[in-house]
């Protein structure tokens, strides 16, 4: 980092920081991270103004958390005594108060002590303080991080409830289908106790039956649902005809909406919940919301493809090409222009949809940088998208500008008609129209940085309810792949033998299988799991902490499941759980070991790395080599931590490529929405 930059100057000058150096060190979006700070030596190193986060039209309030939790729990006793049918009468008269001018921030506390007692009634749970905590900072319209099994989804009741009481409807974003259907099962009857109604988003279903679920209070869906109907919205209000004169008079007068929103599925976004924001706003980003009109059967004029297969199987790197360690992005070289054009090659002009330059470019980026049980599988003669961060399935997405048929030529199937973009808009910006948006995940402090410039959300750390009894053994770091694999096969054996459960997280579908073949040939029963529904793999991952039990998995493979420990594996040691590499995301790495040692439960985790590991290969080439020809034991593994040091600086570069990549898009997306308003 130069010396001129903002984190290299307060390295200097680190006065009033505290414990936040470590964590600043660790952005890489560290503008971000000090304008959210408001440190007094952003003045000398920053010239923007610091920004404030509060929106035109937003309804969070202001307040001392703690002031509030006392305030609440000053309730307690007095709601313990209400009879069942008072607590919608209650409901009904915040919401009268609300819709009648008064400041959340003078409800918030009875509204919060209405909702802890009607849980303890319907759900059995009582809100813990930190709980409190963590709905007061959601409902100021901040992220709440909280350690994985520390109640969520119990939070989340909190904050709708509290901001259903305007009427304008709450969306509650999951990460997928699985975690939407079980929250809204969860809260349904919570929600109807304190006279509030609640819905499940249906995806891919015709307009009355979103209509309906739109027009409850609360409303549980995937994030990328609540994106797509913005989008078929859109669609169908640019084919409403303008409305007459008059006609939005009368509209208004009978109290029913605007004409140009008659017939449309979403009301206005006022209020958003994310579960797993990080998933949602961050990890997901890099992937546009897009409406595609898809149409059936193969491709009329599949030759370019094949063509440009053979073009990109016949050129050379750095000569031809030039594919940056780090990046995704391949360009051809002056070089390169010239012999794809030139007589060498056959190229089918008339066929062409795009440039010629383009399908040689995909088909290179297929060759090196998509790999088959990585980004994707084959399935019934089909190219099916692998998740890449939670290793599912997603028959339903394709790569677009043609990339998806390079794939199909490289795997030598039917190439397939592309689809034609009819909508679309980057995550980002969809999130940004809400008036109010708050989050919740177990590793928000490492992207504060981002989510303070992007979005202008604060993270708010919350307290354990119980202190973490959680184990973090040294990484064990080998020469080669198969040596790593080897003694993580000799780990396994020694923690089955004495019961201990262990849970095993992969990158990729790939290395979980190579693992589950070694474990397979050694006689170790165990559970592989990648790729699959999200329900098989809740029901999966919430076995993981039964005794003797060896579970592999995709990194965040059932993500937000409950892992509860089986009858004495506290006693011998709790969960244990594997990294077999680091991810791209130092975040990822975090979700993924935080799984052991829940809610003050006994837990360890250890990482194992080697030299083939794809972040140091991909983004470090020259530190794996070194590493590969480093001196080791008859095991093949190495000492130091200077290695691990290595690992974590290419973890960085990872996060900074990934960060800037979303950048451009939302930087593209906000121009194209500029323009289109002033066209």
């Amino acid at each position: 980092m130069s010396a001129s930059s903002p984190s290299a100057t307060l390295r200097r000058d680190r006065s009033g920081l505290g414990d936040r150096w470590g964590v600043l060190r660790r952005q890489y979006a560290v503008e971000g991270y000090l304008h959210w700070m408001g440190h007094e030596a952003v003045r000398r190193v920053l010239p923007r103004k610091l920004t404030s986060s509060s929106k035109e039209g937003s309804q969070v309030g202001h307040w001392n958390d703690h002031a509030k939790l006392a305030e609440i729990n000053g309730l307690a006793a007095e709601y313990a005594r209400l009879e069942s049918h008072e607590f919608a009468a209650r409901s009904l008269q915040l919401r009268q108060e609300i819709q009648g001018g008064r400041e959340l921030s003078e409800v918030i506390a009875p509204a919060f002590a209405l909702v802890r007692e009607a849980s303890r009634r319907t759900l059995g749970l009582f809100h813990y303080d930190v709980q409190i905590l963590a709905g007061l900072a959601m409902c100021r319209g901040a992220i709440a991080e909280m350690a994985t099994g520390e109640g969520k989804t119990l939070v989340q009741s909190l904050v709708a409830y509290a901001w259903g009481l305007f009427g304008r409807g709450v969306h509650i974003a999951t990460a997928n289908s699985y975690l939407a259907e079980r929250d809204h099962e969860f809260s349904e009857k919570l929600f109807e106790f304190l006279g509030m109604t609640s819905a499940l988003l249906p995806e891919r279903t015709p307009g009355p039956a979103k209509r309906a679920a739109y027009a409850a209070d609360v409303t549980f869906g995937t994030g990328a649902e609540f994106g797509f109907d913005y989008l078929r919205d859109q669609l169908d209000r640019f084919k409403m005809p303008k409305p007459k004169l008059g006609e939005r008079f009368a509209q208004t007068a009978l109290s029913l909406p605007p004409p140009e929103r008659m017939g449309l599925s979403q009301r206005d976004l006022a209020f958003a919940i994310i579960d797993e924001v990080d998933s949602i706003l961050i990890d997901e980003a890099t992937t546009p919301l897009v409406i595609s009109t898809k149409q059936d059967g193969p491709h009329p004029q599949p030759e370019p493809f094949l063509v440009a297969l053979a073009v990109a199987e016949a050129l050379t790197a750095d000569e031809d090409f030039i594919a940056t360690p780090g990046g995704q992005a391949i360009q051809l070289t002056e070089a390169g222009h010239q012999r794809i054009t030139s007589t060498e090659f056959p190229v089918p002009w008339k066929s062409l949809r795009r440039p010629w330059t383009r399908y040689v470019e995909n088909a290179l980026r297929g060759r090196l940088r998509l790999e088959r049980d990585v980004h994707y599988v084959v399935q019934e003669g089909k190219i099916v998208i692998i998740d890449e961060f939670t290793g599912r399935a997603r028959p339903e997405s394709s790569w677009k500008d043609g990339l998806h048929q390079a794939i199909e030529a490289k795997e030598q199937v039917v190439i397939q008609a592309e689809s034609q973009s009819a909508a679309g808009i980057s995550r980002q910006r969809f999130y940004r129209l809400y008036e109010n948006v708050a989050g919740m995940t177990g590793t928000a402090q490492v992207s504060a940085g981002e989510f303070w410039e992007v979005f202008r959300l604060p993270v708010v750390s919350i307290p354990r309810n119980k202190a973490s009894q959680a184990k973090v053994l040294p990484a064990r770091i080998f020469l080669t792949e198969q040596a790593k694999l080897w003694a993580v096969v000799r780990d396994i054996t020694e923690r089955q033998a004495t019961g201990q459960p262990v849970l095993v997280g992969a990158r990729t579908i790939g290395n979980s299988e190579k693992l589950s073949a070694l474990l397979e040939a050694s006689g170790i029963p165990h559970r592989l799991l990648n790729a699959r529904q999200d329900a098989e793999e809740a029901a999966t991952i919430s076995e993981a902490g039964q005794r003797g039990a060896v579970t592999i998995a995709t990194n965040m493979a059932g993500r937000g499941t409950h892992i509860n420990l089986g009858e004495g594996v506290a006693e011998l040691g709790g969960l244990h759980v594997i990294a077999l590499e680091i991810e791209e995301s130092r975040r990822i790495d975090l979700q993924l070991t935080g799984r052991a040692a829940r809610q003050g439960q006994p837990g360890s985790s250890q990482l194992f790395l080697s030299a083939d590991d794809f972040v140091i290969k991909h983004y470090s080439p020259a530190d794996a080599e070194r590493l590969s020809e480093a001196k080791c034991d008859p095991n093949g593994e190495v000492s130091g931590s200077r290695w691990l040091d290595r690992f974590y600086q290419a973890q960085a570069k990872a996060e900074k490529a990934r960060y800037e990549t979303r950048q451009g898009l939302l930087r593209h997306d906000d121009w194209l929405s500029e323009t289109k308003r002033r066209l």
